[in-house]
């Protein structure tokens, strides 16, 4: 009993321990297409030519971007024949005089025209109001836009990352990007992630492990170790637009208020024409439902609002229940595309229709 106990108590803290010292990487095939300072552009399939490409878009918040590998491959194997793309985002040690919102859309536009010029946008968590900027200013640019749980309407009151920018002043947000050389650390964006749920983060997901190995769970522990090793490494980003993004989006809600002004244009949701899929997650704390599903009030394209009951924040990406419904948004895509009609665009579904089968998403009414 004593030697269970204290074979069961090491690979505890083995697996612990262990979480903490692992590098990212992307473990699926590709190549360097663009290499900028900030960003990397990888493309990880190359297919028909006559198909336009999907380029993702992941969260640009302090972790690697391979959180969007399960995707990768859920693209890949569903549509084969079409060329896929994916933003990687750089650690930064230290700010060259500032990396802007601004500076993101060249980025991203520059992205665009080396995957051909004409895309269909998959933006995840941070890279979903980077994604509706670029689009709402180069609509032509873009087939259709996904939103995975990524924050449109800020003004939220309910939620948490949106209570922390209200409650705390410009001052120390900049006081915290002053400090660390012009960047923000990817280790303060940690902490404000975990402390938005301390309980869960300091404790619940210790607990997590220690009862799968109680119960001999090694499929549970593996699942535990994968995200930890993701979720502890982190990466700096410039400072310039975190603060812009603080200030003008969690902060006064530009976006949607049409008070953001990018490249000397004022950013016009109602701009975006094409079509527009919105993913939200019922468990998901990070980003509420609303601040999803609101974009759909604003953008002039044929919305459809997916609620995935099951998901929270990261899973609306990265679960297999919430990956069966992405596969159906790809098996879409060439409606899209050149003088096809869309006639798979349905009307919105209940919240309870969302749940019953993702193939209902797209059955015609």
């Amino acid at each position: 009993m004593w030697f269970s106990l204290l074979y069961d108590i090491t690979k505890f803290w083995n697996t612990v321990l262990n979480s903490y010292n692992s590098d990212q990487d992307w473990e699926t095939e590709n190549e360097v297409v663009e290499e900028k300072k900030h960003l990397d552009l990888k493309i990880f399939n190359t297919g028909d030519a006559e198909k336009s490409p999907i380029l993702v878009i992941p969260p640009n918040a302090g972790h690697h971007s391979n959180i969007a590998e399960k995707l990768v491959n859920t693209c890949m194997e569903t549509d084969p024949d079409r060329s896929l793309y994916s933003v990687n985002w750089n650690h930064i040690e230290e700010s060259n005089g500032g990396y802007g919102i601004e500076d993101m859309v060249k980025d991203i536009h520059d992205c665009v025209k080396a995957a051909g010029g004409k895309v269909h946008l998959f933006t995840l968590c941070q890279g979903a109001w980077l994604g509706a900027i670029y689009t709402a200013l180069f609509p032509d640019n873009v087939v259709s836009y996904v939103n995975a749980a990524g924050p449109i309407d800020f003004d939220q009151e309910d939620s948490k990352i949106k209570q922390y920018c209200d409650m705390l002043p410009m001052d120390f947000f900049r006081g915290m990007v002053t400090m660390n050389n012009g960047v923000q650390s990817g280790e303060n964006q940690l902490m404000g992630f975990k402390n938005m749920n301390p309980v869960e983060r300091w404790f619940g997901d210790y607990l997590d492990l220690w009862n799968h190995i109680l119960q001999g769970n090694e499929s549970g522990i593996q699942r535990w170790k994968r995200f930890k090793e993701w979720y502890e490494y982190t990466l700096n980003f410039d400072g310039k637009w975190y603060l812009e993004a603080v200030d003008g989006l969690f902060k006064n809600n530009k976006l949607v208020r049409k008070e953001l002004n990018v490249l000397g244009r004022t950013v016009d949701l109602s701009n975006i024409n094409c079509p527009v899929y919105l993913l939200a997650g019922g468990k998901d704390d990070i980003t509420l439902v609303d601040q999803v599903f609101n974009m759909g009030d604003y953008v002039s394209g044929e919305v459809k609002r997916i609620y995935i009951e099951n998901a929270g924040h990261i899973g609306v990406f990265v679960k297999k229940d919430s990956l069966e419904y992405w596969a159906s948004i790809i098996r879409d895509l060439d409606q899209m595309e050149g003088d096809v009609p869309v006639t798979a665009m349905p009307n919105d579904f209940s919240n309870k229709d969302y749940k019953v089968n993702p193939e209902l998403v797209f059955e015609t009414v």
